[in-house]
């Protein structure tokens, strides 16, 4: 059995041909599930072949040996989907007949529609480590595929048939798992590595689309160091000198993460890692202490500036806990390692609220020296916000075949209620501080903004600030000969009337002063 993995990147077309945009356009990490699933196929004895198109940045799998394969697997997010698309023709073209399985949260969330609607033969839902070995074998041994966990197939009648979902995997199960080959990374392409110490998370915010939460399996701190100081050998084919480890969220056993820093410490290790944490994780124990010789950078999900948001996120938090936080890290000096990210434009929010996260966010920079990243709010699926809006008609899945999710107006105006001016101004106001808190920071971004793409496609500054006199216009052309007309009936009636006011006065008749005789020239007359 031959199997081909692809990792297709988010992709759009800006005019000058297919391009990386967003995170696969930074490549600051590989895509840790594809490299995992592939270690986990060459572990179990399969001749599997990985294709990593991020790295390059295309859409192509022209050079690609596809006609070889026995099975083709691809993995996608809502954002990289329309690229697995563009692959998936590709690939039809050339073997129409090899199978064709996708997995990743778009495909677990939609199965039945991509089924549906597209030319693939298999959906994985969920982890793919034990669903992705039994369907090789299946196909291996030309059974039916009706015991395979997790796969929604299409049995030989055409009738699309879900199977019941398998067991997670256990915490041992993640820690002894295969290990991403990156012997085979292509030097100097990403900024790190990437490596994961635990599956899910136990929250569950409205605006949040990542896979597995209210689900948290974390693996123990010694498993996981071996793994890191395994991962962290390959630095030398990366352009950076750090390890981003992908979990939801790293600190959410904040034992855990100590004893990790400790087991860290005691091998002599000196990784520099990336993660994610919550503000509330922060603030128990010695948590910052432990982990500042480490952290090269981490990402802390503030999301709203007013204490109302936040509960309407369901993020646990309040905005007095993340300014204690930027103090506690302020003091033991990695505040400028901290990314304080804020969403702007959720559903609910008016230009009110908006301004409040801005004010509240570009404070904790000024005080405490964080850096703030500030994005607005986009419609990506999964989300229980997303689902609301979908059951109100207002999105669907349909929406996200096509290259252009932030360039599509209609996508962002179904969440954001901000005029266009407001947002403008918002952004005015936000580039001024953060110009600011560069030249402070010696010429480093501490503000991370951007104006929403798609309002600065179609609705350019050039727009404001103008009076919209586009309808004045075609009414001042369509009866210009009109208005011509109608001018010199009046200048001859103004005419007339002056003549006949002459007459009288030499008649020896009172002057009538008519209407439409100006004062001034009545007098100039009667003089």
């Amino acid at each position: 059995m031959r199997i081909m993995l692809i990792a297709p990147p988010i992709m759009d077309d800006h005019g000058l041909g297919m391009a990386s945009i967003a995170m696969d356009a930074i490549r600051e990490c590989p895509p840790y599930g594809i490299y995992l699933l592939h270690a986990v196929l060459c572990d179990a004895g399969y001749d599997a072949f990985l294709v990593d198109l991020i790295a390059p940045g295309t859409e192509s799998v022209q050079d690609q040996p596809v006609e070889d394969m026995d099975l083709i697997a691809i993995g996608a997010t809502s954002m990289s989907w329309p690229t697995a698309l563009r692959v998936v023709a590709q690939i039809r073209t050339r073997n129409p007949n090899v199978p064709i399985v996708v997995g990743g949260i778009h495909p677990t969330m939609f199965d039945w529609y991509l089924m549906s609607e597209f030319d693939i033969d298999f959906v994985i839902r969920g982890e793919g480590e034990v669903a992705l070995v039994a369907l090789v074998e299946a196909i291996r041994t030309a059974q039916e595929p009706s015991t395979v966990p997790n796969l929604t197939w299409r049995s030989k009648e055409g009738k699309i048939v879900r199977n019941p979902a398998g067991r997670q995997l256990s915490a041992i199960e993640l820690a002894t798992a295969a290990l991403p080959k990156y012997e085979l990374l292509p030097k100097n392409v990403y900024q790190g590595l990437s490596i994961e110490s635990s599956r899910g998370c136990a929250f569950d915010c409205s605006f949040c689309s990542t896979s597995y939460r209210k689900s948290f399996r974390a693996m123990p701190a010694q498993l996981f160091v071996d793994r890191l100081e395994y991962v962290i050998g390959f630095q030398d084919r990366t352009r950076q000198p750090f390890t981003h480890i992908v979990d939801d969220e790293f600190t959410l056993n904040v034992k855990r993460a100590v004893d990790i820093a400790s087991e860290i410490h005691r091998r002599g290790l000196q990784p520099a890692i990336v993660y994610d944490s919550r503000a509330t994780d922060l603030l128990k124990g010695e948590l910052v202490e432990n982990l500042a010789p480490y952290t090269y950078q981490f990402l802390l999900g503030a999301e709203c500036g007013y204490d109302e948001g936040l509960k309407k996120i369901g993020k646990g938090t309040t905005t007095e806990i993340l300014t204690q936080v930027a103090k506690i890290l302020n003091k033991n000096g990695i505040a400028d390692r901290a990314d304080f990210s804020f969403i702007l434009g959720l559903p609910w929010e008016t230009a009110k609220e908006v301004e409040a996260t801005c004010r509240f966010a570009l404070g904790l920079n000024e005080r405490y020296g964080v850096r703030v990243l500030l994005q607005w709010y986009c419609q990506i699926p999964g989300s229980r916000l997303w689902q609301e809006a979908r059951d109100l008609g207002l999105v669907s899945e349909a929406m996200y075949n096509e290259p252009g999710f932030f360039r599509n107006l209609y996508l962002f105006r179904s969440a954001v209620k901000l005029t266009n001016e407001e947002i403008d101004r918002i952004s005015r106001l936000v580039r001024i501080v953060g110009d600011v808190a560069a030249v402070k920071a010696d010429g480093r971004r501490m503000v991370e903004y951007s104006h929403p793409e798609s309002l600065r496609i179609y609705f350019p500054p050039g727009i404001y600030g103008r009076p919209n006199d586009s309808l004045q216009n075609l009414r001042e052309v369509a009866r210009a000969d009109h208005r011509r007309v109608y001018k010199e009936k009046k200048d001859l009636g103004h005419k007339q009337a002056l003549v006949n006011h002459s007459i009288d006065f030499l008649a020896g008749r009172p002057p009538k002063h008519p209407a439409n005789v100006r004062a001034d020239e009545g007098s100039d007359s009667s003089g």
